[in-house]
């Protein structure tokens, strides 16, 4: 008998569809791009962006129409979101059924002002809603403060570091940068006009070593922990700021300054997630567990995310 005739071309029968890519591949979706998505993943854009290409090719075909930047599904694509959405369900019902018997405790933990704030709040809410009998306690700190706490108050921290020296799980590595308004002139003031964190933050003690090294004076007019706070005195034209770069970039009423100013460079800073070195209660491991499973540690083939944090 004549065989049949080759099927047309296609995903190889019995591949599987890796999770991770199906996430990303919702994500973009809702989050209306890959940018947002990006963020919410807290990835790089061109992380996300391999992903995706990734899920095209181990489909076969194409799921974006269009270019990136208005997001439009192809026929296949529509097709795919609704079995990517139930089967990441799935993986997670599966997970849940298998859990063993709650968890309950209290976990204390330190952040740098962004993860704390921007990162944190939608994981940990997950985490709630996976664990709902333990209680997280969430403390914004400083670098020098959460680095001393940490196994006497904190079980768990994310913190700021010198390139090179922390310990833990590498999250991400950024420039850091003085900054001032456009039009102000703070830079040019004698002694130099700061707004910064409270002492023991990491890039206020960059910022001071480094104008003192330079021979210029300086002096904190503006202290707080907030970083919007900060941000809303520098874009005021009252002082010069010290952080990541991606702040200077998510905020163009201000402008890098440079040697050109008179501002010496500074330091790249790195953030590492941390725990204390003793026994955890099971409490603090299952929240560990999970922010390493939220938070992928950095690649450096990866560019910076575009998202600030200073120390």
């Amino acid at each position: 008998m004549p065989r049949s005739s080759p099927a047309a071309a296609g995903p190889p029968l019995g591949r599987l569809l890796d999770p991770e890519l199906l996430r990303a591949f919702v994500a973009v979706v809702d989050c209306n791009g890959h940018t947002h998505a990006a963020h919410h993943l807290h990835r790089t854009q061109a992380a996300v962006s391999q992903q995706v290409s990734r899920l095209e090719d181990a489909v076969g075909t194409a799921l974006f129409a269009g270019p990136k930047r208005h997001i439009r599904l192809t026929a296949a694509g529509g097709v795919l979101l609704d079995y990517a959405r139930r089967l990441l369900a799935l993986n997670q019902e599966a997970l849940e059924r298998l859990r063993p018997e709650p968890v309950s405790g209290t976990v204390r933990m330190g952040a740098t002002h962004y993860y704390a704030t921007s990162v944190l709040p939608g994981l940990l809410a997950e985490f709630s809603r996976r664990h709902p009998g333990i209680h997280i306690e969430m403390e914004v700190g400083v670098a020098d403060d959460m680095q001393r706490k940490l196994g006497r108050a904190y079980d768990l921290i994310i913190n700021a570091f010198p390139g090179g020296s922390g310990r833990g799980v590498l999250l991400r590595r950024e420039a850091v940068v003085w900054a001032a308004a456009r039009d102000g002139d703070a830079p040019a003031r004698d002694p130099v006009p700061l707004a910064v964190l409270p002492p023991g933050s990491l890039l206020r003690k960059w910022a001071e070593a480094a104008l003192t090294a330079a021979g210029r004076r300086w002096v904190v007019v503006q202290e707080s922990l907030s970083i919007e706070v900060l941000k809303a005195s520098v874009r005021a034209g009252a002082a010069v700021g010290v952080f990541q770069a991606a702040t200077v970039q998510a905020a163009p009423p201000l402008r890098v300054l440079g040697a050109a100013d008179g501002f010496p460079p500074l330091p790249a800073s790195e953030m590492w997630l941390d725990k204390a070195d003793r026994a955890l209660p099971k409490a603090a491991s299952c929240l560990y567990d999970f922010l390493r499973e939220q938070l992928p540690p950095w690649q450096e083939a990866e560019a910076p995310s575009g998202v600030d944090d200073p120390g």
